[in-house]
């Protein structure tokens, strides 16, 4: 997180008093995320990755989200151990809505598309007997506001919090041969912060 501040601040000093919106179409750079799951039993994931977003520009326009993200699941036996963990790779298109002028934009935007998921055991879960753990692809949901603020002509700071509605059909088998279903669930609040660079 260090580092993607020092690189705003320096930026920010060098940057001309006035700028119009973000050029370019597409923004890739790094940032902060957090997914924090309103599951008690997903655990909450955050740390530094892309960040890739379609440039806000003012009115209508098109939304899109890569929001790709590991959370750890607790065993429903109770234990608290290592169980197991899901990951979700989305896939979401949509629509935005932006609003503001000179630097600064704010966007409101909603969209939805297939969550492609997987669960696996955590190495060091001791399995006793014959246990299995499987999950489907679902259908996920998100709304959301964003801010860009620029910096450089193709340089700026986003920032992004909405809710995630996504909810896959996990199907745990334990030794005993009890299935648990629908236990997990992936909504979650969704807050990211970074710098992009603008291209196109």
């Amino acid at each position: 997180m260090k580092p993607i501040l020092l690189a705003i601040a320096l930026v920010t000093c060098v940057t001309p008093a006035v700028f119009a919106q973000t050029k370019g179409r597409i923004g890739v750079g790094a940032g902060f995320n957090v997914n924090a799951t309103t599951d008690d039993e997903v655990g909450l994931e955050k740390g530094v990755g892309v960040l890739v977003r379609l440039t806000p520009h003012p009115g209508w326009g098109a939304a899109g989200s890569f929001n790709w993200f590991k959370a750890d699941l607790s065993n429903p036996s109770g234990s608290s151990g290592d169980f197991a963990s899901l990951r979700t790779r989305l896939l979401m298109g949509g629509v935005s809505y932006a609003i503001g002028q000179d630097r600064l934009l704010t966007s409101f935007s909603v969209v939805v598309g297939p969550s492609f998921n997987s669960t696996q055991f955590d190495d060091r879960f001791v399995q006793s007997g014959v246990v299995a753990i499987d999950t489907n692809t679902s259908f996920a949901l998100r709304g959301g506001v964003g801010l860009n603020y620029t910096l450089r002509p193709r340089v700026a700071v986003a920032g992004f919090g909405g809710y995630l509605i996504n909810r896959p059909d996990i199907v745990y088998r334990d030794a005993l041969g009890r299935e648990f279903h629908d236990r997990w669930q992936a909504d979650a609040v969704v807050l990211a912060v970074g710098v992009v660079y603008s291209f196109f």
